[in-house]
């Protein structure tokens, strides 16, 4: 009897967990990208030269600063800027430092700002290393993090000491 009971409690323990265990399986994996999530879609998107995919992440109203001057919205920096350069990199590797993180108290808008290092390689064989931040500013939209501006700031590294 007592194997009877313990059985038959095991048995309504895991119909009543199970689901539970389910749901929040199910809600974690439809969780829309949180704010850093995003902006690192962003960096990986330029390190790959995808620009559709970076493209994807913005805001429909967006602005692109880079090192202090306004590119334009996210569609004028692509075509007047980033796509002439892609055809100019043979490779393009960034080393991301720790994100600086913050949300609104309602959740509706977010930053991330970014340290960055980062190496391109030309097809002519020049090479660039420079350092900088890219901050972010996202804007929820349907639920989902948006990239409303963007602010690539960077300078060169400075070269070795002789030696």
């Amino acid at each position: 009897m007592n194997t009877r009971i313990r059985l038959v409690s095991e048995f309504c323990l895991a119909l009543f967990v199970s689901p539970l265990v389910l749901t929040a399986a199910i809600v974690e994996a439809a969780a829309p990208p949180g704010p850093a999530e995003v902006a690192g879609r962003y960096l990986d998107a330029m390190e790959s030269s995808d620009l559709d995919a970076a493209g994807k992440l913005f805001s429909a109203t967006s602005s692109v600063f880079e090192s202090g001057g306004r590119e334009g919205a996210w569609a004028a920096y692509r075509e007047h800027h980033l796509g002439p350069e892609n055809g100019e990199i043979r490779s393009f590797k960034i080393s991301r430092g720790e994100a600086e993180t913050g949300a609104s108290i309602d959740g509706s808008m977010a930053f991330v700002a970014w340290p960055i290092e980062y190496r391109i390689d030309l097809k002519d064989g020049k090479v660039v290393e420079s350092r900088g931040t890219v901050t972010f500013l996202l804007v929820k939209e349907k639920s989902e993090y948006r990239i409303r501006h963007l602010h690539w700031s960077s300078r060169r590294k400075p070269a070795p000491p002789p030696k």
